[in-house]
């Protein structure tokens, strides 16, 4: 599904933000002055990725009845539920 939405990029933002807090928290922990910048970076990531994360749903295109359409990536085979055969009406 994150394939498919085109969403990697977020998560990888995401995971950075994560690394960069950890980074923080042993740097913080032998009291190196700069750490506060990895806090920072850390937060800033965090919320560039979470954004990133509803850009799909925010601008999500509508259709004729009004529910919401999420494009795809194009690429990215996705399985279809075969549709029962209706018995045709005389």
């Amino acid at each position: 599904m994150i394939k498919l939405l085109k969403l990697q990029k977020a998560v990888l933002v995401l995971i950075l933000g994560v690394l960069s807090f950890i980074a923080y928290r042993i740097l913080d922990a032998y009291e190196v002055s700069w750490a506060r910048y990895m806090q920072m970076l850390a937060g800033v990531l965090v919320m560039i990725g979470a954004l990133w994360l509803l850009f799909p749903i925010l601008f999500a295109k509508k259709d004729n009845d009004g529910n919401a359409e999420i494009i795809t990536d194009p690429t990215v085979e996705v399985p279809v539920d075969e549709e029962e055969e209706k018995p045709a009406v005389e």
